[in-house]
């Protein structure tokens, strides 16, 4: 099954319309406990005649309940799990926007080694060895990991291992680098091992959102039956008459 990554769900928690269901998770039970102290039916009177009308929706409300409560739920393991980095920076534009100068892109691949499991620094260390943005050194590092970047007169750098060999990475390029493509290609190598990470979070939002979408449809479906049902009795007094 596949999993989206995490870029991907925030923009669906981005789109305006399941913001809704949010809405109808906080008024439901305030709605309820209200309803639920009238009379049922209740007796309206209208010109001087008197009508009881049912309180009841085309559909069970309970059902739109549960379904927005497991949208909340998949929404909240999202704001939780997803990288800070993923939140801040959706995109190149986004992360341009701060005007950061290329130095940051060091501090951000610092933090991401910090957290990242041995797949990730594999991929990562396999990217920019292949597009030469990264360096093996011969000494050998006393950590797994330098305690923090290393600002030197024209790069500030880090120093990390990785199956035992030791490399070092350091921004800005300062060769052969047109345009600074090299920070736009670097950010989203961090950006794609970011997005991938913690596959298990990602995995049990998709399941939080299935579940809510099965019940958003059973409701669904009770409403345009019902609806349908009106519909049929109109179609069907027009035909008759």
């Amino acid at each position: 099954m596949k999993i989206e990554r995490w870029e991907v769900y925030q923009t669906f928690f981005q789109l305006i319309i399941l913001r809704y269901l949010i809405v109808w998770f906080s008024l439901v039970p305030v709605i309820a406990a209200l309803v639920s102290q009238l009379p049922d039916p209740l007796p309206i009177s209208l010109s001087g005649v008197q009508h009881e009308i049912e309180l009841k929706l085309p559909f069970h409300w309970q059902l739109l309940w549960i379904s927005s409560l497991f949208f909340v739920l998949a929404l909240g393991v999202y704001k939780v799990y997803c990288p800070k980095f993923i939140h801040k920076y959706n995109n190149f534009s986004d992360y341009c926007s701060y005007k950061h100068h290329p130095r940051w892109l060091v501090w951000e691949a610092h933090g991401l080694l910090k957290i990242a499991n041995k797949k990730q620094k594999k991929k990562l260390r396999d990217r920019l060895l292949t597009k030469k943005y990264l360096f093996q050194i011969n000494q050998d590092t006393d950590s797994e990991l330098c305690d923090e970047p290393i600002v030197e007169e024209k790069q500030t750098e880090i120093t990390f291992k990785v199956d035992g060999k030791s490399y070092k990475f350091g921004m800005p390029i300062t060769e052969n680098d047109t345009a600074n493509e090299s920070e736009k290609d670097i950010f989203y190598e961090i950006f794609g091992r970011y997005s991938e990470s913690r596959w298990w979070a990602r995995l049990f939002i998709k399941i939080l959102l299935c579940i809510s979408l099965v019940l958003f449809l059973i409701v669904l479906g009770q409403h345009i039956c019902s609806g349908g049902a009106f519909v049929w009795d109109w179609a069907t007094g027009l035909f008759n008459s």
